[in-house]
Formats: structure tokens, C-alpha cells, sequence
């Protein structure tokens, strides 16, 4: 079984080929649901989710593809409340930045599934507790905030350089996070290792003559 939610037009035929590659000599692939430009939609209430899991339950399938666990919700806690749900009854596998481990063995991999859903869940707490409210910025002409981008917690940062350290591209990570690319630049400044290329970087426009 395998679960797509993609954001660009073409994203599909290309996504469904590398599930397809991924799942080669391992997994018989009985169906894939789709979800188009749905990241903002809780996954409970998406049709092609809810078909998948619809479809799993009346027939017994014990695995569940997904593209990217970054893809899951445009929000990262609903995305991480998303794949806890799903961790409790299947095993998820990720065909690009999977960082779980333990491919071969479905119960070590829900296993650590289940550690790492845990262990986001006790730094989001903490940082719920420790952070006050984020005052609204006021908005200059043209509609951009005025002022520097917002602050992560130590928690926040220290699981923006797991997921990073996981093969998780920057710009997945600034939408996790909710952050500017500058501001991923900066926290990943002593740590060259980790910056990579800049994937999609902006074209500076021909100068006129």
C-alpha cells in the first residue's frame, strides 16, 4: 500500500516511480492513494488518506508507503500525530530520507517509530512550556513582515540537525520548521558538513542593458 501527497503538477508519475523502484523484490504494491496540494489539510480529512485507510483495514495490509515523512502535513505536529496514528497498526516505510532503520524488521522499526514520535513529542512539551507567545508582526507595504525571523528553542534546534543530519533538504526543513533559509544557515553554520548545496536557489534576473 502506498500513500502520495504531492505539491507540484508532475510530481505524481515522477513519485510513483521511485515508489515502485523502492519497492522492487520487497513489497507488492496492491494500491497507491493520491492527495494533491492537501499538506495544509489535516490527513483525516483528506479523501485519498482515508481511502487508504479504508482500504488497508477491509484488507489486511500490515505495510504503508510513503515518499517523504515530510510530505505527511505541512505541519509538523500534525504530521508527527499523523504517522503515530499510522504507527499503530502498520509499519511505515519512507522511500527518500528514511532515517528509521531497521528496514528488515517490522517490529525494531516501529519500535524506533514509536521512539522517535516520543521523543519529539517531550521537546515540543517542553518548548510549549518554556516559550511565551510569539507577538504578531506588524507588515510594511507589499505584505512582508517587518523584523528578523522567529527564534527556534535549543529543542526545536536540536531536531531541526537531526532531521538534517537524516538527508531531510533544506527547504523541506524550512516548512517543518516554519523558518527562513536564512535562518537554517545560520544554525548550521559550524556545522559545514550539514549545509549542502542550496536546491531551487533563486536566478538573479539578467541585467538590462
Amino acid at each position: 500500500m502506498a500513500y502520495l501527497n504531492t505539491r507540484r503538477k508532475g510530481d505524481f508519475a515522477a513519485q510513483k516511480d521511485e515508489v515502485e523502484n523502492y519497492c522492487k523484490y520487497r513489497f507488492q504494491i496492491a494500491a497507491i492513494f493520491h492527495d494533491h496540494r492537501a499538506g495544509a489539510t489535516h490527513p483525516e480529512r483528506r479523501e485519498g488518506f482515508l481511502a487508504m485507510l479504508e482500504y488497508c483495514a477491509a484488507n489486511d495490509c500490515p505495510e504503508i508507503i510513503i515518499y517523504d515523512l515530510a510530505d505527511l502535513a505541512k505541519d509538523m505536529d500534525t504530521g508527527l500525530a499523523a504517522l503515530k496514528t499510522l504507527n499503530e497498526d502498520y509499519t511505515i516505510y519512507c522511500v527518500n530520507n528514511d532515517f528509521f532503520g531497521s528496514r528488515d524488521d517490522p517490529a525494531l522499526r516501529r519500535e524506533a517509530i514509536g521512539n522517535f514520535i516520543r521523543y519529539m513529542g517531550r521537546y515540543r512539551e517542553g518548548t510549549g512550556k518554556a516559550a511565551a507567545p510569539a507577538p504578531r508582526k506588524a507588515k510594511k507595504e507589499g505584505g512582508q513582515a517587518i523584523g528578523r525571523p522567529r527564534a527556534l528553542s535549543e529543542g526545536q534546534i536540536e531536531a531541526l540537525i537531526t532531521v538534517r543530519r537524516a538527508g531531510t533538504s533544506i527547504g523541506k526543513i524550512c516548512r517543518m520548521f516554519d523558518v527562513s533559509r536564512s535562518t537554517v544557515s545560520k544554525i548550521l553554520a559550524d556545522r559545514p558538513e550539514l549545509k549542502g548545496e542550496w536546491k531551487g536557489a533563486r536566478q538573479e534576473p539578467p541585467e538590462e542593458v
